[in-house]
């Protein structure tokens, strides 16, 4: 985020994870065969621990201009690499006339977007929602606020509140010209005159608003009262009381303390570069030392062709501060991104100085990417680091019952899960790039998934959905897709899953690397219901005392996990499930 240490920028498994709302647990595997944690392992719910998350906001910002032709980092060391050794070669693009242009270390998920793409917020809020975490701090630190950013990311946020889920709140962080910084903010997303006012989005801390900043230096500002002031805290300063760290250049990292002497908050990131005159780039790009990458551990810097997709940088510090049992746990980050081209003045003139973000290994982004194998591998791992650091309530359990009732009959069960509504939006909004220009568009949302419910008596199960708008005609093999564990065995089947149901009643079973026909079942629809029946003994399951791990997907567009973040509607989201014990 920064050019120098003052003024620069700045998991795993799936088991069981519980909404709040609904009381529910999510099960489920990461792409390395790591599972989510269950209660038995994490414990129960514990008080008072909360988790905020570095979210950025600067992609494609005129502030932060995206380069032009090439701008992928990863993409250019591995079709042009003659660039890194000199700095004005046309091949870096716009960034040849020389430094300020900016480059994303790698792909993500959702493409190069724009900090203002409420399509991107909203998937992401969605995440994050999911992942427990509390509250996302909006970086702050180079004094550009982001107005029309945070706007899109407030009606993100809003949207999601209005289904009932705990989105997280917001906090800035500011640092460089910090008192100023913190008046706009104040006068435009908190102050009484404020037409960006959203209390419902404030993350409170000692009965106010946080912020977090120079404390000195909002003296006799007409925010001074209004707001708890956290101290911006660079790894290279030293201790200060109320300091909130965005990152840590020791190991094992530090417990800040508040004004009250109280252990307050700990960092994890997925990396960090204390060779600050290398930085990032530097170790990925010219072979320096000192940096540590997402393979290092130990004091050493791992095999990143091997390592970098386990997250052991940021879980050797996650075990620690779980070990510490503090109140907030800070992640850093979710976005970051991309990373500006500065040049040298020294001996090494013609190579690029890259701080915060360089390649896969020298990054510290946890959003899903495309680039360098890390796939959603990270926010997996976050998930389950943030379930051991809050507890969880137990899996699901249903009673079987004499018979499963008609469709109509369906409306007085229980709910399992009520999942997001109006996801699937359209999506038509610029990315970053500016040459060439690139519109952003998706127009696979088509089934809304609402609500899932089910049942199990000693002969079948029934599986329900309703959907939020009008089921669209079956007519192919990814419409309103039930997904099956039914051995909970993550090594069987595809990603896990044993069987799947297509076109709505043909029963496939995954066997030797194919999806094979495995008969058919029935099925009862409704305007804006479905329901499936499965017999028991069809899928080797007994009358009653197992349990069966689900979810739903509609308009999958690739065979791989990674879609279900992008196309169609999913539910749960991403690599999610839902397992229910039938008593």
């Amino acid at each position: 985020m920064k050019k120098s240490i003052l003024s620069f920028s700045l998991i795993f498994s799936f088991t069981f994870f519980s909404i709040i709302s609904y009381a529910q647990v999510f099960t489920g595997v990461d792409d390395l065969g790591r599972v989510l944690p269950q209660q038995n392992e994490v414990g129960e719910k514990k008080a008072g621990k909360q988790v905020g998350i570095f979210y950025f906001l600067w992609q494609g910002d005129k502030g932060s201009p995206t380069s032009e032709r090439n701008w992928d980092l990863t993409k250019l060391y591995q079709y042009h690499p003659e660039v890194f050794q000199d700095f004005h070669h046309p091949n870096w693009g716009g960034g040849s006339a020389g430094p300020g242009k900016y480059y994303f270390w790698g792909e993500p998920i959702y493409g190069y977007y724009k900090g203002d793409d409420y399509w991107v917020h909203l998937k992401n809020m969605q995440l994050l929602t999911d992942a427990q975490v509390d509250f996302l701090i909006l970086d702050a630190t180079n004094r550009l606020t982001y107005a029309p950013q945070v706007r899109a990311l407030l009606a993100a946020l809003k949207t999601v509140r209005a289904q009932g889920k705990k989105a997280p709140k917001l906090v800035f962080y500011t640092n460089t010209a910090s008192a100023d910084a913190m008046q706009e903010i104040y006068d435009t997303f908190y102050a009484n005159s404020a037409k960006d006012k959203d209390e419902e989005s404030w993350f409170i801390l000692d009965g106010k608003p946080l912020i977090i900043g120079l404390g000195k230096d909002a003296k006799g500002r007409n925010y001074e009262g209004f707001f708890t002031i956290r101290e911006s805290q660079w790894p290279n300063e030293p201790e200060k009381v109320d300091g909130w760290p965005w990152i840590e250049f020791q190991r094992p990292q530090k417990v800040y303390k508040n004004h009250r002497g109280e252990r307050e908050i700990i960092n994890v990131s997925a990396s960090q570069h204390p060779n600050l005159d290398a930085s990032m780039g530097g170790s990925a790009f010219y072979g320096a030392a000192g940096n540590w990458g997402r393979s290092y551990r130990k004091g050493h810097p791992g095999n990143p062709e091997k390592d970098i997709f386990f997250g052991y940088n940021i879980q050797e510090q996650w075990d620690y501060a779980l070990s510490q049992d503090v109140p907030f746990v800070f992640i850093t980050g979710w976005n970051e991104w991309i990373a500006g081209k500065w040049s040298r003045s020294d001996e090494k003139k013609n190579q690029a100085h890259f701080v915060d973000q360089a390649n896969a290994e020298y990054s510290r982004d946890i959003e899903p990417t495309w680039t360098g194998g890390l796939k959603d591998n990270y926010y997996m791992q976050m998930i389950s680091n943030i379930l051991r650091y809050k507890g969880m309530d137990a899996s699901k359990k249903v009673k079987s019952m004499d018979k499963l009732p008609e469709l109509k009959g369906w409306s007085n069960m229980e709910d399992i899960y009520v999942d997001y509504i109006g996801d699937i939006l359209k999506r038509d909004h610029p990315g970053a790039q500016s040459e060439p220009t690139v519109q952003y568009k998706n127009e696979s949302g088509r089934n809304d998934l609402k609500t899932l419910k089910f049942a199990s008596s000693p002969k079948e199960m029934g599986f329900y959905v309703q959907t939020n708008n009008k089921l669209s005609e079956r007519n192919s093999n990814n419409w309103m897709v039930l997904w099956l564990n039914t051995d909970a065995n993550y090594n069987s089947g595809w990603f896990g899953y044993d069987y799947r149901v297509v076109n709505g009643n043909r029963l496939q079973q995954f066997s030797n690397g194919f999806w094979k026909e495995f008969g058919t079942v029935d099925i009862v629809t409704s305007a804006n219901e479905l329901l499936i029946k499965i017999p028991n003994s069809t899928i080797g399951l007994p009358a009653k005392g197992f349990n069966i791990e689900f979810k739903w997907s509609d308009n999958m567009l690739k065979d791989d996990p990674l879609d279900w973040y992008n196309n169609g509607d999913t539910a749960p989201g991403g690599r999610l499930n839902l397992t229910v014990g039938v008593e």
